[in-house]
């Protein structure tokens, strides 16, 4: 079903991450990821609704697929030379420091 939804009209995809995961497949067919820590409905909605402007980063890379998972070390952060999104990468609005 969420593939039928994700085919039929632009997806916005609110994802809790505990830790790093590997999502590219979610990644290429969502028009925007968020990744949320805990975060209230609420201020969700007023981010995406523009109430509110966005202010986090990642605080870990996202693999890019299970293989670059294992063949990592589990006590090296940020060893990926190509992940799906960097440490630190985040969403900002134009003119927003």
């Amino acid at each position: 079903m969420a593939d039928l939804l994700a085919d039929a009209a632009s997806t916005v995809v609110a994802i809790h991450l505990g830790r790093p995961a590997v999502i590219p497949e979610i990644a290429d067919r969502s028009a925007a990821l968020l990744a949320v820590y805990g975060t209230g409905d609420r201020a969700l909605l007023d981010l995406l609704f523009g109430r509110a402007v966005p202010e986090g980063s990642l605080p870990f890379q996202l693999p890019r697929s299970m293989a670059e998972v294992e063949a990592g070390h589990p006590d090296v952060p940020q060893e990926s030379a190509g992940p799906l999104y960097p440490f630190g990468d985040g969403l900002r609005y134009a003119g927003d420091a």
